[in-house]
C-alpha cells in the first residue's frame, strides 16, 4: 500500500521530497518504497551482514566473501527495521579507514570518473582547482550528507538509535590482517583482490595538502576520529 502511494505522487514531487534527506536516507527510502527490499542470499549463506562504507575496501571485501557487491552502501539501520531478526542473530561488520586518506581517496576517484551515473558527483568535484580547494569550499558539516562519498564512516554503521552496533570493524590501513581475523571467523578460505583501487599514490593526501586541510578534515569528520580511534 505504502508503495503505491508513493507511486501516486508525481516524480518531480517525489524527487523534491528525496532531496530534502541525507543521502543515506534517500537511498533507505528508494530501496524500501521499490519493493525490492530482500535479504541477500549471498549473507544468508554466511550468517552475516556486511556494511559496505564507500571508499574502505569494501568492494575487494565484497567480492571476496560474496563474489559481488550485494547491496551497494546500505546502513545498518536499515537491517534492523527490514529484517530484524537476522540483524539481531547474524554477524554484522564493516571496515572503516583514516578520515583524510578516504577523503582524498573519495576525491581521486570521483575526479576519474566521468560514468553516467557518477557524473553528478564528477561535476562537484571538478569544479576545484584541486583537493586544498575542494576541501577548503566544499567540505563542510552541511554538504556531508549530500554525496555518499563523503559522507562520515559511523552513519553507516549505526542502529537506529545512533548507536555503533557491529560485531566487527576493520581497518583499510591493515586491511590483510583483519580480512583473515574475518574469514576465520566466518569459517570460509577467500583472497582479496584490488578493486577500485585510486591510481594515485597512497600517500599523496599528505604530500600535496595543506595543513589546513588536514585540520578541516579533522574538524568535519571529528567523530570518526573519536569512534574508530584515528590519530
Amino acid at each position: 500500500m505504502n508503495r503505491l502511494l508513493w507511486k501516486l505522487i508525481p516524480k518531480t514531487q517525489r524527487e523534491l521530497l528525496l532531496e530534502r534527506l541525507p543521502v543515506i536516507d534517500r537511498q533507505v527510502v528508494n530501496k524500501t518504497l521499490s519493493g525490492k527490499s530482500r535479504f541477500p542470499a549471498e549473507f544468508d549463506a554466511l550468517e552475516c551482514v556486511f556494511i559496505h562504507v564507500p571508499k574502505c575496501a569494501g568492494s575487494s571485501v565484497a567480492t571476496a566473501l560474496f563474489g559481488s557487491t550485494p547491496t551497494g552502501h546500505m546502513p545498518l539501520y536499515w537491517y534492523e527495521k527490514q529484517f530484524n531478526q537476522r540483524f539481531h542473530s547474524y554477524f554484522k561488520f564493516g571496515f572503516v579507514r583514516d578520515p583524510l586518506q578516504r577523503a582524498w581517496s573519495a576525491y581521486s576517484y570521483l575526479l576519474q570518473n566521468r560514468q553516467a551515473r557518477d557524473k553528478a558527483a564528477y561535476e562537484l568535484v571538478s569544479r576545484y582547482e584541486n583537493f586544498d580547494a575542494f576541501v577548503d569550499n566544499w567540505l563542510r558539516p552541511e554538504n556531508l550528507s549530500k554525496q555518499i562519498h563523503f559522507t562520515p564512516q559511523h552513519y553507516f554503521l549505526q542502529d537506529a538509535m545512533g548507536h555503533l552496533n557491529v560485531d566487527f570493524v576493520g581497518r583499510q590501513e591493515t586491511l590483510e590482517e583483519d580480512f583473515r581475523k574475518l574469514c576465520i571467523h566466518l569459517h570460509v578460505k577467500a583472497e582479496l583482490p584490488h578493486i577500485n583501487k585510486s591510481v594515485s599514490p597512497g600517500n599523496q593526501h599528505i604530500q600535496f595538502c595543506s595543513a589546513a586541510t588536514r585540520r578541516r578534515v579533522r574538524e568535519v569528520y571529528a567523530r570518526d576520529y573519536e569512534l574508530f580511534a584515528y590519530d
